[in-house]
């Protein structure tokens, strides 16, 4: 799997920050990003556990976490317009909603004519193990990580939905357009 060069992956994770504590959210700059497989309720895999990271070897892949459907909601069409605008550049763009169900996938991807962002939710036999693989928990962390070549390259921790400028400034900046 650590064959492929030239990979690209961009790891958004929205959500509320939790109320207690603050914390680092996220995979941090050095870290790898590992294989792991979602179900895939909407978009070109639907009904699969297509895992992002082996199956588009060298295509660059836009990672988007959210904590519910009302947040994937927020960032759909922003992750539609930046998977539109690298297309040529054979970017795939992913969301998975941490607590959410297939219903509310289902209909959220019929309500915004989801066209190229594969939603998602974690196997829920192994969620826990998916989360804490990226860092990412139920509680609503948030974060946005930019990886290449399984290693993350830049990090953001506390990423809102108005933040979602920067990471299209992100993409711009790291990918092909079309």
């Amino acid at each position: 799997m650590k064959a492929f060069l030239g990979s690209m992956v961009v790891l958004v994770s929205v959500g509320l920050a939790a109320a207690a504590e603050p914390r680092a959210a996220g995979l941090r700059p050095g870290e790898e990003v590992s294989a792991w497989e979602p179900v895939h309720v909407a978009g070109p895999h639907a009904g699969t556990k297509t895992c992002p990271v082996c199956t588009y070897l060298e295509a660059p892949v836009l990672l988007a976490f959210a904590k519910d459907a009302k947040v994937a909601a927020r960032l759909v069409p922003t992750l539609e317009g930046i998977g539109a605008a690298h297309a040529a550049g054979k970017l795939k763009v992913m969301l998975v909603v941490v607590d959410g169900t297939t219903e509310e996938l289902t209909a959220l991807a019929k309500a915004a004519s989801v066209r190229r962002v594969m939603l998602c939710l974690p196997d829920a036999e192994k969620k826990a193990k998916q989360l804490k693989a990226y860092k990412v928990d139920s509680l609503g962390t948030s974060s946005l990580i930019l990886c290449q070549d399984y290693t993350v390259k830049k990090a953001w921790a506390d990423v809102t939905a108005g933040d979602l400028a920067d990471v299209k400034k992100a993409a711009d900046a790291h990918l092909p357009r079309r």
